[in-house]
């Protein structure tokens, strides 16, 4: 298999995209290694994993003059914890998506004299869940009427003592839409269940599904509109994990 050349990686955070503002997106997970060593190992350590945590950064040029420009979304957002973060490597629906909640602790901005302003923004976990792989459902697009958003994904069963989980990202608000989270055992969605609602919500802004607990027996998954006035931008993820 090719490795990926990073030409159209996104990140999307609560309401805003983050894609055309970056050149450099970044994601480290790390478990803290314990030390359970004892004698008798033939002096070779042995390890078990401890506290879990991840840091996602992005670097790239600042911006301040638009309302939903970075500035603007970056420094009101410092310290914040529980933003709804949606990313990958390739914003194509049904490829690898990585969702997650975590606040940004450290915004650095502007730089030398006679060059383009950069800006570099980490954010780490917040919200005690990690961070989760998925399948993008909806890539950033326009919707104004009710129906299927986006693509079906077949993700497999959520076994016992996992979880369905789900992003919704608006952008660009209307007056007010509500998105749901549904399962079917096939991609037709002859008989869709519905797993969660998000909304109805009528501004800007990212959503965190209430996490369904499984097991699951149904193995396709997609987001849906099922109330909308006006015009809205969005996105969507959806994942199982722990």
């Amino acid at each position: 298999m090719a490795p990926t050349v990073l030409t159209d990686a996104f990140c999307y955070v609560q309401g805003h995209d983050f894609t055309t503002d970056t050149n450099r997106l970044g994601f480290s997970g790390e478990a803290v290694a314990q030390d359970r060593s004892t004698f008798g190992t033939d002096g070779w350590t042995a390890l078990i994993a401890g506290l879990k945590s991840h840091t996602f950064d992005m670097a790239g040029f600042w911006e301040s003059a638009a309302a939903d420009a970075v500035d603007p979304e970056a420094f009101a957002d410092i310290g914040v914890p529980n933003r709804v973060f949606t990313f990958g490597p390739i914003e194509t629906e049904g490829s690898p998506a990585y969702i997650c909640q975590a606040g940004h602790f450290n915004y650095q901005l502007l730089g030398a004299h006679g060059e383009i302003a950069p800006f570099s923004l980490t954010s780490q976990g917040s919200d005690g869940a990690g961070i989760l792989r998925g399948q993008l459902a909806k890539a950033k697009g326009a919707v104004n009427a009710t129906g299927v958003l986006g693509s079906v994904l077949a993700l497999g069963n959520v076994p016992a003592g996992q979880y369905l989980y789900a992003t919704f990202h608006v952008f660009a608000a209307g007056t007010t839409i509500t998105a749901q989270l549904q399962s079917d055992d096939a991609v037709g969605f002859a008989s869709p269940t519905l797993r969660a609602t998000l909304g109805p919500i009528t501004a800007r802004g990212g959503t965190w599904a209430v996490r369904v607990p499984g097991p699951l027996a149904e193995t396709h998954y997609r987001l849906n509109i099922s109330a909308i006035t006006g015009s809205f931008t969005v996105a969507g993820a959806i994942a199982i994990g722990k």
